[in-house]
């Protein structure tokens, strides 16, 4: 079974011997490649709807996993099992995401290996780690019809992140598409700030955020020029 570029960004995440919870697994694809693949000796793949487990319970089925991928119907990642070990969060809203985070602080726990991937507003879910000072582990950056960034992290003690790292992520730098990524936020940006009224009260903090993105463009073509003259 292929995986989307997207899953395989996250399925790379994934520590070899973990056991994984797979939130809003819908068909299950990922919770099947862990397994097949002998990644994860077990996956809850986790659902709160009924139709989306459904699918997923037939695919299982369909691979003769069912002793290896348990469904779960459940909200969140509440009364996780006390093996789950690495936590998949992906292709959700990034309040969606918060708010399972948010509401059982009692999983959140040191050797828990978090994976989050969020539609939009990937600053909004660093901020948050940063808040609670969470270390962040991994990043990655995918396209695919959309650019998806991965945050990998545990709930370790770390210093807050700075305003550039909730922006713009910790290890995103090193990823091979940071710069077509940063020039597609930065035309994003002048297209709503072409048509923003001069007077508009978000238009100082998107014109900041302007100058910002033009910062890290400047500091990767920098870094790409010395790589090549080396």
């Amino acid at each position: 079974m292929a995986l989307s570029k997207r899953l395989l960004a996250i399925y790379h995440m994934v520590e070899r011997g973990s056991v994984a919870a797979d939130i809003g697994c819908d068909h299950a694809h990922l919770s099947i490649a862990l397994v097949q693949n002998d990644i994860c000796s077990h996956v809850y793949a986790c659902d709160l709807r009924e139709q989306p487990l459904q699918r997923a319970t037939e695919a299982i089925q369909a691979v003769h996993l069912q002793n290896q991928i348990t469904p779960c119907l459940k909200n969140g990642i509440a009364q996780l099992s006390p093996e789950v070990s690495t936590i998949v969060i992906a292709g959700m809203g990034v309040e969606t995401a918060l708010m399972i985070l948010s509401d059982h602080p009692e999983e959140l726990q040191e050797h828990r290996t978090f994976i989050i991937q969020v539609n939009r507003h990937v600053d909004k879910l660093r901020s948050w780690i940063s808040e609670h000072h969470y270390t962040i582990l991994k990043e990655a950056l995918v396209e695919e019809d959309h650019f998806y960034e991965i945050v990998c992290f545990r709930c370790q003690y770390h210093d807050a992140y700075s305003e550039e790292e909730q922006l713009f992520g910790v290890y995103m730098k090193n990823e091979p598409l940071y710069e077509r990524y940063l020039k597609h936020r930065l035309a994003q940006l002048e297209f709503i700030l072409a048509q923003l009224p001069s007077e508009h009260q978000r238009r100082m903090h998107m014109e900041r955020l302007q100058q910002m993105i033009l910062k890290q463009l400047y500091q990767t073509h920098i870094k790409t020029v010395l790589n090549e003259d080396s």
